[in-house]
């Protein structure tokens, strides 16, 4: 059985910001320009045993004039 042709694809670029601890993390994220709530928020294991949190936001698109 298969499954149904794509009707379309989402172009949608997004950037990971991470860090040791959410307020590092949120810190970097207002630094490069991401303001409020990001699209995913992860934490992953890290070197050493420390976790790492990441926060993934959205790249706003600019149009090509």
């Amino acid at each position: 059985m298969s499954t149904a042709p794509v009707k379309f694809l989402i172009d949608e670029q997004l950037e990971d910001i991470s860090a040791h601890n959410l307020r590092e993390a949120y810190s970097l994220a207002e630094r490069r320009g991401f303001f409020g709530a990001p699209v995913e928020q992860y934490a992953e294991p890290g070197y050493g045993g420390r976790v790492l949190q990441v926060l993934r936001y959205r790249v706003q698109q600019q149009d090509q004039s």
